[in-house]
């Protein structure tokens, strides 16, 4: 299996379960959309690239939430530094 259809199989099992599991799974998802848009060296592997087109079709995982997970994300890295 190549890294595109990897992802594609769990693109898909991360939405069925954001569907059908807690009140934050689109927040969840969101964040890892945001956690590969923020990370150099994920945007740099295929699989995470990928993954992270598909989840941001999703219609749960809306603009606003990758927004406020990049925001969170970048506050957290700053408090470390």
């Amino acid at each position: 299996m190549n890294a595109s259809t990897d992802s594609s199989q769990l693109a898909t099992r991360l939405g069925f379960a954001a569907e059908h599991g807690r009140a934050d799974a689109y927040y969840r998802l969101s964040r890892i959309v945001a956690r590969v848009l923020v990370s150099a060296r994920l945007k740099q592997r295929p699989k995470w690239r990928s993954l992270a087109k598909q989840l941001s079709q999703n219609p749960g995982v809306e603009l606003r939430l990758v927004h406020q997970a990049i925001r969170g994300l970048n506050r957290a890295s700053a408090a470390r530094a």
